[in-house]
């Protein structure tokens, strides 16, 4: 064996070579210290495997950051007009409050694309008082199967809206195809035979008058831009000025800022974007509420109490943006929505605001508690 000047370890009686103590641990560090090193390779190969998995994993989990102002594009009609749909006036009034319903609700275009085309199919776009089994009215609604009473269904209003209501609680609906969305709501035995009205649908949609049901354009467009708004230039505090969302009572800023929504919004109760909204309320659970002193409101795009979904959530990304992009002129102090957290002054974490833990007093995974039902907004005193 050769030493590490040159020469030769010397062997013993039996024929092996010695080797002395000092000799032996630095052979024995050498070793370790191959083994160190392999291993580290090992263990770094390991790690950056696991933060490439998690990296991956978590952009696939991870929600698409948010635009606001008009609706995006998978939202609008994918196919133009291409002349007349040559309907007879009949199948243009229903046509019109199919739309007007629509717009009402705050659904997007392609809805009510989707919705013109089934009652097409459905209807040939007329009230029928006959059907199928027990089928009624424009969309051929059934009764017996949870959609009203056979008045109801025969009612083309609440025959749109249980059909949009239907239509935007179902994910992803905006990306199907026309006639896969409209057999999500309908459970058609003949799923693919609304295709058919695709063209008919958006020539319909291009030429209907809803002027004379009371209806405006298009509610695509998200409320008027920040600057619209004129900052509220009044004193006071306290709360001292009748509550319009309730029996209670606001402060002036708060009374401010509700006026300027109303407009915004078009209405604070069954308006384009807010179904509902309530200001002063007592919490004797949580002493730090804004909502007894009248300077905290929720505005509700959807249902109180459940987690709000399709043109909900959009309608509700509208609402709060409004407020935030408003935020310095209504006198606004902090906006939660959707488990986010957002006040002035306070950089963005990651997305819209940071994320809301509660403070203590809330669920924040709950649909209340985490304020995925309601937009919560509260005012300078």
């Amino acid at each position: 064996m050769a030493r590490s000047d040159g020469g030769t370890i010397p062997p013993t009686m039996d024929g092996h070579r010695s080797v002395n103590p000092a000799q032996h641990a630095a052979l024995a560090l050498r070793r370790l210290g191959i083994r160190l090193a392999i291993l580290g390779v090992v263990v770094g190969m390991i790690a950056a495997f696991g933060a490439a998995a998690f990296f991956g994993v978590s952009v696939l989990m991870t929600p698409p950051a948010r635009t606001f102002g008009c609706y995006p594009a998978p939202t609008a009609v994918p196919i133009e007009a291409d002349g007349s749909s040559g309907m007879t006036p009949e199948q243009r009034r229903n046509a019109a409050v199919i739309v007007a319903t629509g717009r009402a609700m705050g659904v997007p275009e392609r809805g009510l694309w989707v919705a013109l085309a089934t009652a097409l199919q459905e209807s040939g776009l007329r009230n029928l008082d006959y059907g199928d089994r027990d089928s009624l009215g424009l969309f051929q609604q059934r009764p017996s199967q949870g959609w009203g009473s056979p008045a109801e269904v025969q009612d083309p209003r609440y025959a749109a809206t249980q059909f949009y209501d239907r239509l935007v609680d179902v994910p992803g609906w905006t990306e199907m195809p026309l006639w896969q969305a409209a057999q999500t709501v309908q459970r058609s035995a003949f799923p693919t035979a609304y295709a058919k009205w695709e063209q008919t649908a958006a020539d319909l949609l291009s030429e209907v008058d809803t002027s004379e049901l009371g209806a405006s354009g298009t509610q695509e467009c998200a409320p008027p831009p920040p600057g619209s708004v004129t900052p509220y230039e009044g004193g006071g505090t306290g709360c001292v000025e009748d509550d319009p969302t309730t029996n209670g009572c606001v402060t002036r800023v708060t009374a401010y800022a509700l006026r300027q929504a109303e407009v915004a919004f078009g209405g604070l109760r069954g308006g384009a974007l807010i179904r509902s909204s309530g200001c002063f309320a007592r919490r004797p659970a949580n002493p730090t509420s804004d909502h007894p002193l009248g300077k905290g409101c929720d505005f509700f795009p959807g249902e109180g109490g459940r987690f709000a979904q399709g043109v909900e959530i959009e309608n509700g990304w509208r609402a709060a943006e409004w407020f935030r992009q408003n935020a310095e002129a209504l006198r606004v102090s902090y906006i939660i929505w959707q488990g986010r957290i957002w006040s002035p002054g306070t950089p963005d974490a990651g997305e819209w605001g940071r994320a809301y833990t509660g403070g203590g007093v809330y669920d924040p995974d709950d649909a209340v508690g985490g304020h995925y039902d309601h937009i919560h907004v509260s005012f300078e005193r």
